[in-house]
């Protein structure tokens, strides 16, 4: 008897550890979204998200130094070339790094590639063609046409897709993932998760101070919601490449 009330004891203790484990977490994971949106509060006063995922990515590599290898290097440089960005090179390179070598020991992960063709079918193709559809239906309205080939919409394809898909949601979500000690999330705290990799970086297109439409907000998020939907079930290069076919395609029907 003595001994399965000892037990009784332990399992309670053990399951009020996981309970506060998992409270801290979510108290993270809300406290990075508040973060989130007081930088982009900031944004009149100047762009501090660079500076946020310089930072990021120096304390993911600083804790995973074990992880790093010249591969993931390499991609880092790949793509942060790829970007034309210039403001988002550094931020690129160190912060793909730095969320590759999360992903490399955590249970839960954003994989670089797609693992099948299905995959690349039902978290690509579609969802790409969902997308540019809407893109285009959403900027006619207030757009004249003016299709032509430009290479200004394959630029600037890629100086949106690649830092906003690496930064905003692969680099972001690894902090989550890092917060969450690489356990599989609750309900809660994934959709926590969503809302983080979402709402940041629909408002970061509407610089504080500027009015949003509630429309042109709500499409924004349709967009978001569908993008991290595709890093979190599938790859970081089917999100960027169907965030690139979206801006490449209404560059090249609307020249905006």
């Amino acid at each position: 008897m003595k001994m399965t009330t000892n037990m009784n004891f332990i399992a309670v203790k053990i399951k009020e550890i996981k309970m506060a484990q998992e409270k801290n977490v979510t108290r993270n994971l809300i406290l990075l979204l508040i973060g989130m949106i007081v930088i982009y509060l900031l944004q009149k006063n100047g762009n501090f998200f660079p500076i946020l995922f310089v930072v990021l990515s120096i304390f993911l590599i600083w804790k995973n130094k074990s992880g790093f290898s010249k591969k993931d290097f390499i991609i880092g440089i790949a793509l942060a070339a790829l970007s034309l960005n210039p403001i988002y090179v550094i931020c690129i390179i160190f912060g793909y790094m730095g969320a590759k070598q999360l992903y490399d020991k955590s249970n839960v992960k954003i994989s670089l590639l797609p693992k099948t063709k299905q995959e690349i079918i039902v978290y690509g193709v579609l969802p790409a063609i969902f997308l540019t559809l809407l893109n285009t239906v959403w900027m006619i309205q207030t757009n004249p046409i003016d299709f032509s080939f430009r290479v200004n919409a394959i630029v600037g394809g890629l100086i949106a897709s690649i830092p906003e898909e690496v930064l905003f949601r692969y680099l972001v979500f690894a902090v989550c993932v890092y917060m969450g000690k690489g356990k599989v999330f609750s309900n809660f705290q994934n959709i926590l998760c969503y809302i983080i990799l979402i709402l940041p970086h629909v408002l970061m297109h509407f610089p504080a101070g500027i009015e949003m439409n509630v429309i042109d907000l709500g499409l924004m998020s349709v967009f978001g919601i569908v993008l991290t939907f595709i890093q979190r079930k599938s790859s970081l290069t089917l999100a960027i490449g169907v965030h690139f076919i979206i801006d490449f395609i209404r560059l090249t029907i609307f020249g905006v």
